[in-house]
């Protein structure tokens, strides 16, 4: 398959229909037995039906979802991560997670701040699933002003801890992300109604900032359509957006530094042919003159990288080792957070992914930033925080260990 569209189908946003039932038993087995027994069946059923295709991710999204009409859709999760065990190269699942959310929430859509808590709670497939639910709850909806007002309060809450919903620090993250998807929705296309939603949401009394997020998942929303209701989004723009009018849009759609620098991360798929080489990256990114927003604009392409590169890290290996000194081990440290974020239980291939630096300061850098973000992406002493800890060497373990 094309690299752009793996790409724009490994970062991009689905919906799809789905509905559950309870897995059949056998008498002679225990409630466990059957259960884990059942997974491991429907897993090798959607493994059989993938194994020719030409892209598999894009296969399970497709298959995976007829499922919904036979086991719940939490128990879909479980299989979901048995695909990932009987097929180590299927790493990347967010589409389909988002695809479970837009279900869940089209049962019951006055129940959707209880469908976010009922999603995976290690941040399985990148939180896709309270995505999906964010975007069906408000995707249809035209709101007066006054009512716009009063779903904003029920944003600034969807995303925090409650009884039922205890998120980590990065699951928040991803999820302020979603709101930003749901704001531009709501506002019929109007970035700048959308921008002050964000600005209403995000920040919080604590001094808390999850602007930028929301920010990042307005523009990102306009510039990676997938469904019809997306592209009709981008039809509601004064004028489409496209490479060679992306300053002037950018531009003309944001009101500062900030909002501009997050315009221009996220038209990245207009530039995604540039994105894949040391080069490409660079002269990508320093288009931007404010130094802050060059910095995240570098942060965002590595961060892309990785996500496109998962089952491919030597791709990812190659561009990092030729950037120049500055940026090599911030490229190295995203692409290997990028594997704990779409599965705890890729821990191995983010240490992998630090060794392949030829640089030792670049190696350092990247397993230091591991250490750091340990507690963000996971609750401090849970599993997959003990593991990442554990497998770093000794000095990143005791600085890993810190933010318990």
């Amino acid at each position: 398959m094309d690299k752009k569209l793996k790409v724009f189908l490994a970062t991009g946003v689905a919906g799809v229909a789905i509905a559950g039932l309870a897995l059949a038993s056998v008498y002679f087995f225990s409630d466990a037995q059957k259960n884990v027994r059942s997974i491991n069946e429907y897993a090798a059923q959607m493994v059989e039906r993938c194994a020719d295709a030409s892209y598999r991710p894009l296969c399970y999204e497709q298959q995976v979802p007829t499922l919904t009409s036979e086991i719940p859709t939490e128990q879909i999760f479980d299989v979901i991560r048995q695909i990932r065990r009987d097929d180590p190269e299927y790493l990347y699942c967010h589409v389909l997670a988002h695809e479970l959310g837009v279900y869940e929430v089209g049962i019951d859509p006055d129940n959707w701040l209880d469908v976010i808590a009922k999603g995976p709670t290690d941040g399985l497939c990148s939180n896709g699933y309270a995505h999906g639910a964010l975007v069906a709850r408000f995707n249809d909806e035209d709101l007066s002003a006054e009512e716009f007002e009063y779903a904003l309060k029920d944003l600034a809450v969807a995303c925090e801890k409650r009884e039922g919903y205890n998120p980590t620090d990065l699951t928040k993250a991803i999820c302020y992300h979603g709101v930003g998807h749901v704001l531009i929705h709501m506002t019929l296309s109007n970035i700048d109604e959308s921008l002050h939603g964000c600005e209403a949401v995000g920040l919080k009394d604590d001094g808390r900032d999850y602007r930028q997020l929301c920010t990042e998942g307005v523009y990102m929303q306009l510039f990676q359509p997938l469904e019809p209701e997306d592209y009709a989004l981008v039809d509601m723009l004064p004028y489409k957006p496209v490479r060679d009018n992306i300053e002037q849009f950018c531009t003309e759609n944001s009101k500062n530094t900030r909002q501009y620098g997050a315009c221009w991360r996220e038209a990245w798929p207009l530039f995604s042919e540039d994105l894949y080489d040391s080069e490409g990256v660079t002269a990508y990114c320093s288009h931007l003159t404010d130094a802050g927003e060059r910095e995240k604009c570098f942060i965002s392409a590595f961060t892309i990288n990785g996500r496109a590169h998962l089952g491919e890290p030597e791709e990812m290996a190659a561009t990092c080792n030729g950037l120049a000194s500055e940026y090599k081990g911030m490229c190295f440290a995203r692409g290997a957070n990028a594997f704990p974020e779409e599965d705890p239980n890729l821990v191995p291939q983010a240490i992998d992914m630090c060794e392949r630096a030829n640089e030792e300061a670049a190696k350092d850098e990247c397993f230091g930033f591991l250490a750091n973000v340990a507690s963000f992406n996971f609750h401090a002493g849970s599993a997959p925080f003990e593991q990442l800890c554990s497998s770093l060497p000794a000095k990143w373990e005791t600085q890993c260990r810190r933010g318990q």
